[in-house]
C-alpha cells in the first residue's frame, strides 16, 4: 500500500503487452492501459475511501477494489465492477526504473496510448489520460 513509505515498483523486467493492453504494478496496484487510452488499477486491498473531484466538490466514495478513467466526459472514479481485469494471471510485472534527470523526475513510468502511470520521486502513484487523473499518497485515492 502506497503510505510513509511510499510507492515502488519492482525489478521484474517491466510492463507486459498483451494485445493492445500493457499491463503493469505500481507497488500493490496491478494497472493496464489499453489501445483506447483507458486507465485502470486494480487495489490488492480496497481503499476504505476514494475522493473524486466532481463539479468543484470531492466527493467521497466508499470501499473502492479498482479506479479507472474511461471517459473524457467524467474524472478518474471507482470502478466496483472490475473483478480482476487489470490483472494478469499471475499478477502484474513491476515497472521498470527510468533515469532521473534530477531528484524531480519520476522513478518509474509508463505511457501508451496517450496515457501515462508514474510513481513519482516522493513516492506518489498517478496516472493521467484523457485530461483526468487519479493519484494516491497515503491511504486514500484521489480522482480528477
Amino acid at each position: 500500500m502506497f503510505g510513509a513509505g511510499g510507492a515502488h515498483a519492482d525489478d521484474s523486467g517491466g510492463p507486459v503487452q498483451v494485445g493492445d493492453t500493457v499491463y503493469f504494478s505500481l507497488d500493490q496496484w496491478n494497472c493496464s492501459i489499453a489501445g483506447t487510452g483507458e486507465v485502470g488499477c486494480d487495489l490488492a486491498v480496497p481503499a476504505a475511501v476514494m475522493n473524486v473531484l466532481y463539479a468543484g466538490a470531492q466527493v467521497p466514495f466508499p470501499n473502492v477494489p479498482a479506479i479507472v478513467i474511461d471517459s473524457a466526459a467524467t474524472p478518474a472514479h471507482p470502478e466496483w465492477n472490475s473483478n480482476g481485469s487489470h490483472t494478469l494471471p499471475g499478477g502484474n510485472p513491476g515497472l521498470a526504473a527510468i533515469a532521473q534527470v534530477s531528484g524531480h523526475d519520476p522513478q518509474f513510468s509508463i505511457t501508451h496510448a496517450g496515457a501515462t502511470c508514474q510513481i513519482t520521486f516522493n513516492g506518489s502513484a498517478v496516472c493521467t489520460s484523457m485530461g483526468h487523473g487519479f493519484n494516491q499518497r497515503g491511504p486514500v485515492p484521489f480522482g480528477y
